[in-house]
């Protein structure tokens, strides 16, 4: 994951504190290790700032990013998985790159297709936009909102970023709490979008939009998925073989990384059917599991270590004690940017802590297992 972080005063176009903005992505630094940069535009009042945890494009990928006429600039966190067909549409219509990152692709699809460039994107993202010629900010989230951004108005200023503790550091001030985020996590467990635990803070729905610019703000809605029935309806044959493809071909495409990939494994369906459809495009995968052993009846410790051996992926057991856990707790919460109402957070933590000193991207079967 990166951090992006950004200001556009769209009111009076003030030029933004670079130290202040620096603050904000420095408390984002866990976000993104690998590298950091900022952008300042004080004739329109604006700045952007990344923090980099580096997936492709390792020496060419720095963001803020611009076109080669420096009119379009943008702050990116994700993957974008077709963007090398976008890049061939993009090539074939003139249009010229000097990276082999997917961030560049956004951009001038942004200048060829204009804001309906986020619908062509297939991918997990949270990215700004700024047009230097319109003087607009664009604002974009990926279709399941896999990738967070949160926002804050106040005064004709827009800030945004990754974290609330980025907004935080840059308002130079603690947010209160907000009486309907509160009152919607208690009654459903999560704070749906576009609330907030944070009076005054807002976060962009899933397939949604918003332009800043002179007049203000606007948010809408670009993707909404409305069934529609089969007819005729495939038998249980085709639909398995269909469904079969479709995940494969995704698990392809979350494979695209100049970096080091691993899986989180369970004993479940769901992490082991992703490890065998890896194994169609690879071998060796190191795969990670994490749990409390004889101490939790319900442990998946040794069903994970019969799927690894079954699937002869590289596997590496994790397993934590109820005192690390209680230990642990408060640390973990920190990270959080509003509450979560379940306690796997805390072995996720661990897990992906040890995955880490392996490998730099890991999949899970978290998204699957909804569907199987």
């Amino acid at each position: 994951m990166c951090g992006i972080v950004g200001v556009y005063n769209f009111r009076d176009a003030r030029p933004v504190d670079p130290g202040a903005l620096g603050r904000a992505c420095d408390a984002m630094a866990h976000r993104g290790p690998d590298g950091d940069g900022t952008y300042f535009d004080d004739s329109a009042g604006v700045g952007l700032g990344h923090r980099r945890l580096s997936i492709i494009d390792l020496g060419g990928g720095a963001q803020p990013m611009s076109t080669n006429d420096k009119t379009v600039w943008i702050t990116f966190n994700g993957e974008i998985y077709n963007f090398r067909e976008l890049r061939d549409d993009l090539e074939r219509a003139g249009y010229q790159f000097h990276t082999s990152s997917d961030t560049e692709v956004i951009l001038y699809g942004y200048q060829h297709w204009g804001d309906d460039v986020v619908c062509r994107l297939r991918g997990m993202f949270a990215f700004v936009l700024w047009d230097a010629t319109k003087r607009r900010l664009l604002l974009a989230r990926d279709h399941a909102g896999i990738k967070p951004i949160y926002y804050r108005i106040r005064d004709g200023q827009i800030a945004f970023a990754s974290e609330t503790k980025a907004l935080e550091s840059f308002a130079g001030e603690k947010f209160g709490v907000d009486p309907t985020g509160l009152y919607a996590y208690i009654r459903m467990g999560y704070t749906p979008a576009p609330y907030t635990m944070f009076e005054g803070v807002q976060t962009l729905a899933p397939g949604t939009r918003l332009v800043a610019d002179g007049p203000g703000t606007t948010v809408s809605r670009f993707w909404n998925y409305t069934p529609k029935p089969l007819d005729p309806p495939p038998s249980i044959e085709e639909a398995a073989a269909e469904l079969l493809e479709l995940y494969s071909n995704a698990v392809r495409r979350n494979l695209v990384s100049d970096v080091p990939v691993g899986l989180l494994l369970s004993g479940g369906l769901d992490s082991g059917l992703l490890l065998s459809l890896m194994n169609q495009f690879g071998t060796g995968w190191k795969t990670f599991t994490v749990g409390f052993g004889s101490e939790f009846e319900d442990d998946e410790l040794d069903d994970a270590a019969h799927v690894a051996a079954a699937l002869k992926s590289d596997h590496t057991s994790v397993h934590i004690t109820r005192e690390q856990f209680e230990r642990s707790l408060s640390h973990i919460v920190g990270y959080l940017e509003e509450p979560v109402s379940t306690a796997s957070i805390v072995p996720m933590y661990f897990v992906s802590q040890r995955a880490r000193e392996d490998v730099k991207v890991a999949l899970i079967g978290q998204g699957p297992e909804e569907l199987l």
